[in-house]
């Protein structure tokens, strides 16, 4: 507001020299005037002079000199007093009264100048200057709806209006409650000049307020990079905002940083905070460090338990039964807290304190039957020989340390169990990543290994593979009876399934990490470490042959990954696919036939995306064998859909003709799946990513399907395989592997059947392996298993084969099994020209 003050005065009194010569124009000259010696100054000429005109004169230049100094107070003085002598009258003397309304203005004496500019405006003959005032005087009175239309009017009036008019408007348009109004004006004002905080912040407010917190952490960014941010509510504005977007990991490292500078207190709520933070981020070791600090200082019974959760999911028992003993006795005793006391009593072979735990568990009606599960087994006479024995053989979990991120502060640092250290690549032993971005070294506990290069190429192309690995046998089994012992280290899903049928079984193998890729791959990858980047959620820019994004910042980024991996150059194939029904019944067996010419993933001949918009090209036909063609689907796969859309024909069955149709997706029926397979499930995920907002919320140690070269070699019948509820389990490898988790929730104004769906992605391979989707009300509703294989004799990873489960009716839908098909032909070469609809048309057609 004071700008808009300051630009009216500067406009209409820094000219009072320039005017003098005007006055005397404008009104009758006296016959004499008193002779100025230039040797005085304008104070002494006043001092001297007795002529009312040229007092008046002296007076408005003196009035200029105040101006100029900011001293509004005397310039109302002095241009009073010129008024006073009553020596200048017409339009000289109603311009000096305009004057004087503005010092007023400037001086925030409204009552004073309200009458004399309403009165200008009211005889239709107002200025925009007076315009402008006169809304700011209403905006400084809250008289908000009344100050827009004059501001609105007073912008209109000039071809380059000042920024101070533009934001006495914003202020206005804010106190109106008209604030979508001031959005454009905000991003215009901030175009012009970036340099005022408060703009910023409004800006970050109104986005906010209006639903787009993507936006508003993006606004509050770039004022954090700016150092616009000052107030430690801003600060904690940033971060929570930066967390409510799916970035709880870049929110832990902002947060942490600020905190260690003295730019937010160490205090119990912002250490709270942290600890929430680390554990959105699946960031153990900071997650418990911050608890224990906030504990301190402020003990809580939630604090507690969440402490002993993370002990007790890192089989720190001891710690774990410390911290859950704490929450009981703060008052959090419930049958949830009571059962993590057993189980972390048990662990320690301290049988009789676990009875305690769980006998006051079976209290609760929540945790009745399974406490009193564990009250029998602990009875039984076995179970303190067995606890005994499992703690002397449990090793003790190493902490591996993590990267603070500096994407935000502008640094970055690593933190190690119990210090603080700056870690280099060679005090490592070399890289940390593999090619691709995985981490390279194992786990803590040594069950996952480190990367070591993966499987060697190999095999007979057009062969079936061999099993690299047929010698190795189960760790153990998980199953209904034993699953709380794995269960940090499940999926919620896996936990239903075993939960639903008595019959499954997830039987865990030793941990190989196998993937490899190309030498093209790694270098291409690493070549597009700055350059690749999204101009929205579906355009991808710079990027070329290896993976856009190895250290993903975002989860649309994690997807890039899986949607762009090199999966060879081209390939035939041929698979099939069913629906089993709760009953076991198997309906619906069709052959589906693939050819893919991959053009960006492509070693020998890899697109140029700045020159070609092409991904992919897709052609699929259904039917019951691989000539008998019921349905069949041509696509052209774009990089960037914003640019151009997929493009999409169809030729049905009996009708000799393709058709363009409508690009589709999402959750349009996949064909043969009894409903059970949407086209976005195909590849675990394909299409575009405009539907959800995608969240990264970091990593996790988990089961999932991997190296089960036995599913792809041509033994095992389909009737064999598929049973009521779910497949053979005893068919089945499991591996403990390093997975990125990506939630995606729907985004404002789109809409899916599926309303969340929560996505774990291999990072050795990046491929999706496992997708949980959730119903419009948040129910668990479809599971999509990939079981993952390295194709040695190719150097590329797929999932083969896929199961959907229904977790609500109990069918399951099998896709791309290998029921005695011919083996895929892998790196074949395609030309474009075989992708051109009159081409297929003309092969397929009939």
């Amino acid at each position: 507001m004071m700008r808009v003050r300051l630009l009216i005065l500067a406009t209409l009194l820094m000219v009072g020299a320039a005017r003098a010569d005007q006055y005397r124009s404008e009104v009758k000259e006296l016959d004499s005037v008193p002779q100025q010696a230039p040797q005085k100054s304008t104070q002494q000429q006043l001092q001297v002079t007795t002529d009312p005109y040229a007092k008046a004169l002296l007076l408005r230049e003196l009035a200029a000199q105040a101006v100029a100094k900011k001293d509004y107070a005397q310039a109302s003085r002095y241009l009073e007093q010129a008024l006073a002598q009553k020596s200048i009258s017409g339009i000289a003397a109603e311009q000096m009264r305009r004057d004087l309304s503005q010092l007023y203005l400037a001086g925030g004496d409204f009552k004073r100048v309200l009458p004399q500019l309403e009165a200008q405006v009211k005889a239709g003959n107002a200025a925009p200057e007076t315009l402008v005032a006169l809304g700011a005087a209403y905006a400084e009175q809250k008289r908000y709806r009344e100050a827009v239309p004059l501001l609105q009017k007073g912008l209109a009036g000039v071809k380059n209006p000042d920024p101070s008019w533009q934001r006495a408007l914003v202020a206005a348009l804010f106190g109106a409650g008209q604030e979508k109004e001031a959005l454009p004006l905000l991003e215009a004002l901030l175009k012009r000049d970036p340099s005022q905080r408060e703009d910023w912040l409004r800006l970050a407010a109104l986005t906010i307020r209006h639903g787009s917190k993507e936006r508003a952490q993006a606004v509050m960014e770039i004022a954090n990079r700016m150092g616009f941010l000052e107030k430690a509510e801003d600060r904690l504005r940033l971060v929570q905002l930066t967390a409510q977007v799916g970035a709880p990991f870049e929110a832990g490292s902002l947060l942490q940083s600020w905190m260690k500078k003295g730019l937010l207190k160490p205090d119990a709520a912002n250490w709270k905070l942290l600890g929430g933070l680390w554990i959105a981020a699946r960031e153990a070791t900071p997650a418990i460090a911050a608890l224990e600090e906030a504990l301190k200082q402020q003990p809580d019974a939630a604090m507690y338990r969440q402490l002993g959760q993370l002990r007790l999911d890192r089989e720190e028992y001891a710690g774990a039964a410390d911290a859950l003993y704490k929450a009981v006795q703060r008052g959090g005793k419930d049958g949830n807290t009571l059962l993590a006391l057993g189980m972390a009593r048990y662990q320690q072979a301290d049988v009789d304190g676990a009875l305690v735990a769980f006998r006051d568990a079976a209290q609760f009606a929540a945790a009745k039957k399974l406490a009193a599960e564990w009250v029998r087994y602990l009875e039984s006479g076995q179970a303190r020989e067995q606890a005994l024995a499992a703690a002397a053989q449990r090793r003790q979990r190493g902490d591996g340390g993590f990267q603070l991120s500096g994407r935000m502060s502008g640094e970055g640092f690593r933190l190690s169990a119990g210090q603080e250290a700056s870690v280099t690549l060679a005090e490592t032993g070399g890289d940390p990543y593999t090619p691709i971005g995985a981490d390279r070294p194992g786990s803590g506990d040594g069950t996952i290994p480190a990367w070591t290069g993966g499987l060697s190429r190999g095999g007979t192309p057009g062969q079936r593979l061999a099993d690299p690995y047929a010698a190795d046998k189960p760790l153990f089994t998980i199953t209904g009876a034993n699953v709380a012992q794995y269960r940090n280290r499940l999926t919620p899903s896996h936990q239903a399934l075993l939960a639903r049928y008595s019959t499954y079984r997830i039987p865990v193998y030793p941990t190989r990490r196998s993937v490899a890729y190309p030498q093209a791959i790694y270098d291409a990858t690493k070549a597009n470490v700055g350059k690749a980047k999204l101009l929205g959620s579906d355009a991808l820019e710079g990027a070329r042959l290896g993976f856009p994004f190895p250290r993903p910042q975002s989860g649309v980024e994690v997807m890039w990954n899986h949607r762009t991996r090199y999966r060879s150059d081209a390939v035939d194939l041929q698979s099939t696919q069913a629906v089993v029904q709760a009953d076991g019944r198997i309906q619906q067996p069709l052959k589906q036939m693939e050819r893919v010419s991959f053009r960006y993933g492509n070693v020998r001949s890899p697109s140029d995306l700045s020159k070609s918009n092409i991904l992919l090209y897709y052609l699929t036909w259904f039917g019951r064998s691989r000539n008998d063609t019921d349905f069949l689907v041509l696509v052209h796969e774009t990089a960037n859909s914003e640019k151009d859309s997929r493009d999409i024909w169809v030729l049905p069955p009996k009708i000799n003709k393709m058709f363009r149709i409508p690009p589709v997706g999402y959750d349009q029926p996949f064909p043969g799946a009894d409903g059970l397979m949407f086209v976005d499930m195909m590849d675990m995920y394909n299409g575009a990513f405009d539907r959800y907002v995608w969240k990264l919320t970091g990593k996790r140690e988990i089961y999932v399907p991997y190296n089960d070269y036995r599913l792809l070699d041509g033994q095992t019948a389909m009737a064999d395989l598929l049973r009521p509820g779910h497949p053979r389990q005893d068919r089945m490898r499991y591996e403990l592997h390093r997975v990125w988790v990506i939630e995606a929730v729907e985004r404002q104004g789109k809409r899916h059947s599926f309303g969340k769906r929560v996505f774990y992605v291999d990072e050795d391979s990046w491929n999706v392996v496992l997708v949980e989707n959730y119903d419009r009300e948040g129910k668990p509703w479809r599971f999509q298993e990939g079981h993952l294989l390295a194709f040695y004799d190719a150097q590329f990873a797929n999932t083969a084969p896929v199961f959907i489960f229904d977790l609500k009716d109990g069918r399951y839908f099998a896709n791309r099994l290998n029921d005695r098909d011919p083996a895929p032909q892998y790196g074949l070469t395609m030309r474009d020209s075989e992708f051109l609809p009159a081409a297929v048309k003309a092969k397929y057609g009939r």
